[in-house]
C-alpha cells in the first residue's frame, strides 16, 4: 500500500511541484544562511543554534502545510468516495495497519520537504569546515529530532481531516484552518490579555518551543522569532496530545466504517 501510494501521489503534478517548491527553498534557505554567516564583517560564530533560523522561517510552516494538504488530503478521503475503502479493510489487514500506511505516504514526502534541508545544512557546514564536526552533529540530531516532530503531527492531522470527509478539498481546508487559523488567532489575542500563554494554542508556535530546546537557542538569543516564554515541557505535552487525539479520532472513524467479511 505504501509502494503504491507513493508512487500514485508522485505521479500527480500538483505534488510534484508542492513538494519542489518546500524542498527547493529549505535547501536553499539553509546553504544561504551558512554562507551569508560566514561572510559577515568580523565572522559570525555559527553553532547549532543557528541552524534553528531556517526552520524557525513561516515559510517553511507554509509549504509544510501544503505538502501535507497536498499529498495527504486525498488518501482516505477518495477511499471514502470511490467506496474503496471497505475493499481495503475486508482484506487480512487490520485498520492500525491501514492508517499507518497512509501516514507513511505523507511522512514520506514531509522528510523530503521539512527534515531533509534540515539535515543537509549541519552536513555542508561540516563538510566546508564553517562549523566543527561537534556542533554539525548536534545540529542534524537536532533537525531530526524536529524534523520527525513535525512529519508526525502533520501527517496525522492531515489523515484526520481527510478521513472525516469524501472530498479532499475540504481536508486541505480543515488542515491549513486549523494550523493558520490558530497562529493567526494568537497574535492578537496574545495583546490583549498581555501574555504568551496564549501562544500554547498554535501548533507552529508549540513547535518552535520545542525546536529551540533541541538547538540550544536560549531566549536571549532568540532572534526575534516566535513566542520565547513557552515552556518546551507543555508544548511538547500539546503536541503529543493533537498527535494521539488525531490518531485516534481517525481510528474510529476509520472503524466505525470497516466491513466485517462473513466467515
Amino acid at each position: 500500500m505504501f509502494t503504491s501510494g507513493v508512487r500514485r501521489e508522485l505521479k500527480k503534478g500538483l505534488n510534484m511541484v508542492v513538494l519542489f517548491l518546500a524542498i527547493a527553498f529549505g535547501v536553499i534557505a539553509t546553504i544561504l544562511s551558512i554562507f551569508v554567516a560566514a561572510l559577515l564583517p568580523g565572522g559570525a560564530e555559527i553553532d547549532a543554534s543557528y541552524f534553528y533560523l531556517t526552520l524557525a522561517n513561516p515559510v517553511v510552516l507554509f509549504l509544510t502545510l501544503i505538502v501535507a494538504a497536498a499529498v495527504g488530503s486525498g488518501l482516505i478521503a477518495d477511499d471514502i468516495r470511490h467506496m474503496s475503502l471497505t475493499l481495503y479493510l475486508s482484506r487480512p489487514i487490520t485498520t492500525v495497519d491501514y492508517l499507518l500506511a497512509k501516514a507513511s505516504i505523507v511522512a514520506f514526502a514531509l522528510i523530503l520537504a521539512v527534515a531533509f534541508p534540515a539535515v543537509l545544512g549541519p552536513i555542508v557546514a561540516g563538510v566546508l569546515v564553517y562549523v566543527t564536526w561537534e556542533v554539525a552533529i548536534q545540529a542534524l540530531l537536532a533537525g531530526i529530532a524536529f524534523g520527525a516532530l513535525a512529519t508526525v503531527l502533520f501527517s496525522f492531522l492531515v489523515l484526520l481531516f481527510s478521513s472525516l470527509t469524501s472530498r479532499k478539498g475540504i481536508a486541505a481546508a480543515g488542515t491549513f484552518a486549523t494550523a493558520l487559523t490558530l497562529e493567526f488567532l494568537s497574535q492578537p489575542l496574545s495583546g490583549i490579555f498581555e501574555t504568551e500563554e496564549v501562544f500554547y494554542m498554535s501548533l507552529y508556535q508549540n513547535l518552535l518551543a520545542v525546536g529551540r530546546v533541541l538547538y540550544g537557542v536560549e531566549e536571549i538569543s532568540d532572534f526575534g522569532i516566535g513566542a520565547t516564554g513557552l515552556a518546551w515541557g507543555i508544548s511538547l505535552f500539546i503536541l503529543v496530545a493533537v498527535m494521539a487525539a488525531s490518531s485516534v479520532i481517525a481510528y474510529l472513524r476509520i472503524r466505525s466504517m470497516e466491513v466485517v467479511a462473513p466467515s
